[in-house]
């Protein structure tokens, strides 16, 4: 039962965070023309996690979001793969996806961020949010399994007593489903 709470309240936390970051993309240039300052922190608080190139941003009231397209790909497809996570995986027990599926998931991605990198090409803004939403369907497969994995390990240090939790971890060689 403790692990059920632990994953919905990283599924929850999760969702929250979410919200947060696609209201602060958004407010950023919103915000531009009455509340500057505003604007310039929301914009600044992205410039680590994104290039912020305009001619890549997807426009809101005329002015670039705070992130590009490619990272606002990544967040929405998140946010469908929390959508997601709920029918696939449930909230009864956490199981890791193979790595094998998180390569071949990433591969289209990174081989675009990667050809862009190298001049081979320079994919469109539709091209490289679509890429980047695929990718970002598969991250809370992996990311809520391991912040409830990390909840249990905190949780055994504080509470040696207690039994190992039952996280069933898949290892490389499984056939690569998301089902539980």
């Amino acid at each position: 039962m403790a692990q059920k709470r632990a994953i919905l309240l990283v599924y929850a936390l999760s969702w929250l965070g979410l919200a947060a970051l696609l209201l602060a993309v958004g407010a950023a240039p919103l915000l531009q023309e009455r509340y500057p300052r505003w604007s310039a922190f929301l914009y600044s608080l992205f410039a680590p996690l994104c290039h912020q190139n305009p001619e890549r941003c997807f426009r809101l009231d005329g002015r670039p979001l705070a992130v590009c397209a490619r990272c606002l790909g990544v967040y929405l497809g998140f946010g469908g793969g929390l959508v997601l996570y709920a029918f696939v995986r449930g909230f009864r027990s956490v199981r890791l996806p193979s790595r094998p599926l998180f390569l071949v998931a990433s591969a289209p991605t990174a081989v675009d961020v990667a050809g862009n990198i190298l001049g081979f090409w320079a994919s469109p803004a539709g091209m490289r949010f679509a890429m980047a939403a695929a990718w970002g369907l598969i991250l809370p497969f992996f990311f809520v399994t391991g912040l409830v994995e990390a909840l249990a390990r905190k949780d055994l240090e504080l509470n040696p007593s207690d039994k190992k939790p039952k996280i069933a971890a898949r290892r490389s060689g499984s056939n690569g489903d998301l089902g539980g």
